[in-house]
């Protein structure tokens, strides 16, 4: 399909989204991944390449639970330019006609759905990977911060994370 692809006016586009999470309802997110990369061409004039910015996406199928529950696997990851219109255009087109999108927001392993962007994806440039690279480093770095801070220190936090796990820790 053509990440430029405009075939949604912007109203059908709009009516696909929905606003909250309804069993039956399938789950997204959009991210980005990097912005506009410029760098030297492998040709002999070494001329100047610009690429847009890019976006992450995905998308999960939908779930009958009354509040959503995101495997951590997607059933689709993908690398959008240039903008987060485009991107959300390519999810909506994964999806059956007439369906609704629910996006999730932060809950999404962002780091996960870069490395399968980065292993599924057979078109990737060498900048892709190391932009790619760093974006999900840079969010794993962050994932350690955030457990570092809220699950690091005495008896009652380690009691709050041990609630969070599944199964008991005893």
């Amino acid at each position: 399909m053509n990440p430029h692809d405009d075939s949604l006016t912007s109203e059908e586009f709009l009516h696909r989204l929905a606003r909250t999470y309804r069993p039956g309802r399938w789950v997204g997110g959009v991210r980005k991944a990097f912005g506009a990369v410029t760098e030297l061409a492998e040709t002999p004039s070494g001329d100047l390449e610009t690429h847009p910015p890019h976006f992450l996406a995905a998308l999960w199928k939908p779930q009958d639970t009354p509040t959503p529950f995101l495997s951590r696997l997607p059933t689709h990851a993908l690398l959008v330019e240039p903008d987060t219109a485009a991107a959300l255009r390519r999810l909506l087109a994964e999806m059956p006609a007439g369906e609704r999108l629910w996006l999730a927001g932060p809950v999404i392993d962002w780091a996960l759905v870069a490395r399968i962007v980065m292993l599924g994806e057979k078109n990737l440039l060498p900048y892709h990977y190391r932009e790619l690279g760093a974006f999900a480093k840079a969010e794993e770095r962050a994932l350690m911060a955030s457990i570092s801070v809220h699950y690091e220190g005495g008896d009652s936090v380690f009691q709050q994370f041990a609630r969070t796990s599944p199964g008991a820790l005893e």
